[in-house]
């Protein structure tokens, strides 16, 4: 990916970095000459990801095993990271899930997992980070994957709603602490983006039209779409930006979103009468 934009021998951690808009971000700061290491916790799709990178790459990119959502877990990646490249100058919080329901029939564990790994794994990951970048000096960027959904509800996606709403005030709070400190702190906000896990739920019958319809650029994001503010945001361009959320959502936020539960069960045949 051409910018014009370097971060020339800078190091970034990408959580969720094996498929999708992770991965999207990671291969644009390789492009722009970057060292990155991906975490996944799903070790196969990692391992053919950093297989098929490092084809490419080089040494200039690791993967590492981690559910962000494990302290242990995410200290040993940081060790990791540090081990390889003895630095990390970018943090992107990407790793992130969802899940479809209506809030009252959604299982405590299923709530759990989705806040577990989109909030408190952001928080700690930006904990380790922090704590390294404060110890040497670091005049870094922590970069969090919120969403649309920081500050647009739909239905089916309360728990994911909720996650990614703290996360934006998490960025402003952080950005507040970390400011006088030399390191930004600042929020991405996807719309409705084609990646393998959410290409056939948007392709559903009804539901395509559906989000289109609210969608003033006609078609749905692309992983290259978030990277492009990503490798912005971690860039020397971005010196003056902390404590703020980028939409990148063709719009979308500006006319709101479709009924998501209501139309997967129209789509599927299942539409009950709540």
């Amino acid at each position: 990916m051409e910018m014009g934009i370097e971060i020339k021998d800078k190091v970034a951690l990408v959580t969720g970095g094996a498929q999708g808009i992770g991965l999207g971000i990671a291969k644009a700061f390789l492009d722009a000459e970057a060292k990155v290491a991906i975490s996944d916790r799903n070790e196969e799709t990692l391992r053919r990801t950093t297989d098929d990178l490092q084809g490419h790459f080089g040494d200039k990119v690791c993967g590492i095993v981690a559910d962000v959502s494990v302290e242990e877990e995410v200290k040993k990646m940081v060790m990791e990271t540090l081990r390889k490249f003895n630095a990390i100058d970018i943090l992107v919080n990407n790793a992130g899930l969802g899940g479809m329901n209506y809030f009252w029939e959604t299982p405590v564990q299923d709530w759990d997992t989705v806040i577990n790994i989109n909030l408190r794994g952001a928080f700690l990951c930006a904990k380790e980070v922090t704590k390294f970048m404060l110890e040497k000096g670091t005049q870094g960027r922590i970069i969090n994957i919120a969403s649309v959904n920081s500050t647009l509800p739909t239905t089916g996606i309360a728990a994911y709603c909720a996650s990614k709403g703290g996360l934006l005030m998490f960025t402003r709070a952080a950005a507040l602490e970390l400011g006088p400190r030399g390191i930004n702190v600042n929020a991405i906000g996807p719309g409705s983006t084609i990646t393998p896990l959410t290409e056939g739920f948007y392709n559903l019958p009804g539901l395509k039209e559906a989000f289109l319809d609210r969608t003033p650029k006609g078609r749905f994001g692309e992983p290259e779409d978030i990277a492009k503010v990503a490798l912005f945001l971690a860039s020397e361009y971005a010196d003056w930006v902390t404590g703020q959320i980028i939409y990148v959502d063709g719009g979308q936020s500006l006319l709101g979103l479709p009924r998501y539960y209501e139309g997967l069960q129209q789509a599927a045949g299942t539409e009950q009468p709540y």
